[in-house]
């Protein structure tokens, strides 16, 4: 059978040789030119045909891809089948152990590091994937020993270990074939592959014949392909008036009715929905009520994702993550508001780029910073540190970065 895959990038590397095992001749395309030559020169080795930009035109049994990949990448080539490579994925991977995927528009990392926290205070023992890195997740939190890409076929290049749990983090789609899955959102079906493919179209594969976790508020849009699915909706509620830097209070329906008290270092009112969808997998698992309500308290928030600290009387909040939009902009300043944080804020935007796909979209982030009375500056993108004007107000740093 001849294979066609394209993009090195989003895993084409890992797919290559479990295609060639099958005794495929395997082609592949660098359609984006930047993958190190060390990786090319890696799969010749393999014997597989490597091109860089556009592929080999001709004939083809099956072609996978990313589909996030535009059909103008196929110019000149025809083919009897095509799949995604979140499909490829499904194919191959037969890893035993009990895995939890996620994806979603918004609040993945979140989601996952939530998760990871509560299932490590109930005594399992996990392994994190995600956009800031991999690696084991303790009671004491996440140390990362590899970056690696959260495109769908780095599920097939887990590391070894007895983990009770793998908790992974997926970009676009997932195996169909893990313990738990869950869609943290869709709060923009974004258009992909140059617009003639929509974001839901690559994460419904996610979808499993086991538990599928989605927003009561968005099962019609999931209950269309079929699975079964468990919905989760607001089981924390933050009570009071919250406060920058002092700690909030939140009765949680777990198992009961509680009342926990958050850590102060990170704007918690931007994980109520992360917090849900975690207690919904937690609920799954049947974990005890003890070892959550612990998890929540002792949480504090993924590091550099909306971390917050207060330095000679003014505020400062830091966010690096690869999602930054004119969404999440909206999100931080409405949390701010809510506390009352955004007279004389500053905002700024640093739009760095560590293989991240998605654009900065600059024109919409300045019609929400003006929306909410913030004053904008976006950086050069170069590492240069931006001059802040003095002042008392809140300084907002938000730096697009991250390993998808």
């Amino acid at each position: 059978m001849r294979v066609l895959l394209l993009d090195m990038t989003h895993g084409g590397q890992v797919l290559a040789p479990l295609f060639k095992a099958e005794g495929c001749e395997v082609h592949v395309c660098d359609v984006y030119g930047i993958a190190p030559e060390t990786m090319l020169e890696g799969l010749r080795e393999k014997g597989v045909h490597v091109t860089v930009g556009r592929p080999e035109p001709g004939h083809y049994d099956l072609v996978s891809m990313p589909c996030h990949c535009p059909d103008s990448f196929l110019e000149g080539c025809t083919y009897d089948e095509r799949i995604w490579y979140s499909q490829a994925v499904n194919r191959f991977i037969d890893d035993r152990r009990f895995r939890i995927e996620v994806t979603g528009v918004k609040g993945k990392t979140s989601t996952c590091y939530l998760i990871a926290h509560i299932l490590a205070h109930a005594g399992k023992k996990v392994y994190l994937r995600s956009s800031r890195g991999s690696g084991p997740y303790t009671k004491e939190g996440h140390r990362i020993d590899v970056l690696k890409s959260i495109a769908p076929p780095y599920l097939l290049d887990l590391p070894e270990g007895d983990y009770d749990v793998m908790v992974c983090e997926v970009s676009l789609g997932g195996s169909g074939k893990a313990d738990i899955t869950c869609i943290t959102n869709l709060v923009e079906d974004y258009g992909i592959a140059k617009r003639t493919r929509s974001a839901h179209e690559a994460k419904k594969d996610i979808l499993s014949d086991g538990i599928n976790i989605v927003l009561e508020s968005e099962k019609d849009v999931w209950s269309a392909y079929g699975k079964p699915l468990r919905t989760c909706g607001r089981k924390v509620t933050i009570t009071g008036s919250p406060v920058f830097g002092s700690p909030a209070e939140a009765t949680v329906e777990y198992k009961g009715t509680h009342k926990v008290s958050f850590n102060p270092d990170y704007l918690c009112l931007q994980y109520l929905e992360a917090m849900d969808m975690a207690l919904e997998v937690a609920d799954a698992m049947d974990i005890p009520a003890e070892a959550v309500l612990d998890a929540l308290s002792s949480f504090d928030g993924v590091p550099g994702r909306g971390e917050i600290r207060i330095e000679n009387g003014r505020r400062f909040v830091i966010e690096h993550n690869p999602g930054i939009s004119h969404m999440s902009v909206r999100r931080t300043l409405e949390t701010l508001k809510a506390m009352d944080c955004l007279e004389g804020a500053v905002l700024v935007i640093d739009p760095v780029s560590k293989k991240v796909c998605d654009k900065l979209d600059k024109d919409l982030i300045a019609d929400v910073a003006q929306e909410y009375g913030v004053r904008l500056i976006i950086t050069a993108g170069d590492g240069s540190e931006p001059e802040i004007p003095e002042g008392e107000g809140t300084v907002i740093r938000m730096i697009k970065e991250g390993y998808q």
